[in-house]
């Protein structure tokens, strides 16, 4: 691999290509150059210690090792691309929105298929059935997630995670918002932000295959993914791919979904940094939500149908009924007594585990009128759309 001063792109794709036995596929145009604008930002001088970057270069081979190795795979089974995916329902929104708790129970319903953390980050081969409580992948997730807390015990009380648990389909996308939320790379952020409507159509369409690809032997009714700051990042073009899909838009005020996200991050970006800047932080995520909100705003106003919106309070405060009326919303079979008896057991042991989240503006460099004036776009257009006030409990 490459010297620990620079991450060379090129040299990670032929050391993965070795690991699958010289396997290999000429990447796709806009794929490479957004690994190549993140290798550039993550080797700027000052950002990273060489130890870090080693560490960081490791990180982006096990990406570039799991997009090849369903590459293969789909080469392999070309029967992949017919694999059926009818009416998914796409969780979407801001961080720290309430997406985590509805996603969980509704992938409760064994009618639903919620891909599980474990299979998003090791997706080759295509999990089956009579493994899925056994596979070797698993236990690579248990080990991850050890040294996720080992690194910062804070992560996983703030926002949960478990290997057999339903997590975000934006581990196994080739690009997306979690990367310059992970990393320190505002240039990445920047690449990501200008992207055609073609190069995100290109993103997503590969999307949908992987999709199709973690379907192959396990399948439900309904995929439902969330990836809140991701799926609205695509919106431009996520009717074209999926034409079918329902999506639930979460809101919550950006002076607190902001620094509840930007505490969130910061810990992740211990994991890889001893020196963390809090200030680009912020300013990253702030910007995020605005361009975010303008993707929302702008969805297809021919898909009102298909869209749905949802308030951080109201989702808390009744998790159950919003549930329900995400069903009913958008037609899907609704489980009753035992769907309801399973989402009651998860919210009593979920309240039970809750840690407190403390978190302000003014840790990240950010000001309650900056967020305020920088935001005020998208507060008076949910004004306008039925959404009425926007709040909620800091978590």
């Amino acid at each position: 691999m490459s010297p620990a001063r620079t991450i060379d792109i090129d040299d990670l794709r032929r050391a993965a290509a070795r690991k699958l036995g010289g396997w290999s596929k000429p990447p796709d145009d806009v794929h490479l150059d957004g690994l190549r604008c993140l290798a550039s930002a993550l080797a700027r001088p000052g950002r990273y210690t060489e130890g870090e970057l080693r560490l960081l270069q490791r990180e982006l081979f096990v990406r570039i090792l799991a997009d090849l190795s369903v590459s293969r795979d789909i080469a392999d089974h070309p029967e992949i691309a017919d694999v059926p995916v009818r009416r998914p329902l796409l969780i979407t929104g801001y961080g720290r929105t309430g997406s985590t708790l509805l996603h969980n129970l509704i992938a409760l319903d064994p009618h639903m298929r919620a891909p599980r953390l474990w299979e998003l980050w090791s997706p080759s081969p295509p999990p089956r059935p009579e493994t899925a409580a056994s596979d070797p992948r698993i236990a690579f997730a248990r080990r991850r997630l050890k040294a996720f807390t080992a690194a910062d015990p804070s992560i996983l009380k703030i926002h949960p995670m478990a290997a057999l648990a339903p997590d975000e389909c934006h581990w196994m996308m080739r690009h997306n918002t979690l990367t310059p939320m992970f990393y320190q790379a505002p240039e990445y952020w920047e690449w990501l932000k200008q992207l055609s409507k073609g190069d995100l159509h290109q993103l997503y369409s590969h999307y949908r295959l992987q999709v199709q690809h973690l379907q192959l032997y396990v399948r439900g009714d309904v995929w439902v993914s969330k990836s809140p700051t991701t799926h609205l990042h695509f919106l431009p073009v996520l009717f074209d791919v999926f034409p079918d899909a329902n999506v639930v838009r979460l809101h919550r005020h950006p002076s607190d979904a902001v620094p509840s996200l930007c505490s969130l991050v910061s810990g992740y970006r211990r994991l890889f940094a001893q020196r963390v800047d809090y200030a680009e932080i912020g300013s990253t995520l702030l910007d995020m939500f605005v361009d975010n909100m303008d993707r929302s705003m702008a969805a297809p106003a021919d898909k009102a149908g298909q869209i749905t919106d949802i308030q951080f309070e109201d989702l808390v405060a009744d998790p159950v009924a919003t549930v329900r009326s995400v069903y009913r919303r958008f037609g899907y079979p609704y489980g009753g007594a035992s769907f309801e008896g399973a989402m009651a057991r998860h919210l009593e042991s979920e309240q039970a585990a809750k840690a407190r989240h403390t978190y302000a503006l003014e840790q990240f460099d950010l000001s309650q009128s900056e967020v305020i004036d920088r935001c005020g776009n998208y507060l008076r257009w949910l004004g306008t759309h039925g959404s009425g006030s926007v709040g909620g409990t800091p978590s």
